[in-house]
């Protein structure tokens, strides 16, 4: 909470610890505490072969993302976009109630700069 309430709804939410995100990242395994911080596949319980979807799949987009004149960017970003959502609802079903899964759409976010949307739960 801030001083001014009119700058209340800008502020980052307060997660509980188990709220995790589906992120691309250059490292890691491309799923995240929301309140911060890496998770280990072994503390989610997820199949291997699912973790190491996540993770080709993290690594493929944060260098993508660092590549601006790639070519055919857009339509690589739409496609891993989708294809993490996809992996992300995948972890949701495999965690259960367990664990509350967002996904980090870093497509949306570049094409849109839709800073209220970017982050979703994905059931």
């Amino acid at each position: 909470m801030t001083l001014d309430p009119d700058l209340d709804a800008y502020l980052p939410p307060d997660y509980a610890p188990n709220v995790i995100v589906v992120m691309a990242k250059s490292c890691g395994p491309g799923i995240w505490r929301a309140a911060g911080g890496a998770i280990t596949i072994e503390e989610l319980g997820i199949p291997v072969d699912l973790a190491g979807r996540v993770s080709r799949w993290s690594e493929e987009l944060a260098a993508l993302v660092k590549e601006p004149t790639a070519p055919q960017r857009s339509e690589r970003l739409a496609a891993l976009a989708a294809d993490g959502l996809t992996i992300a609802r995948q972890i949701q079903t495999a965690v259960g109630s367990k664990f509350e899964v967002l996904y980090f759409d870093e497509a949306k976010l570049e094409a849109e700069a839709a800073f209220s949307e970017y982050l979703f739960p994905v059931v």
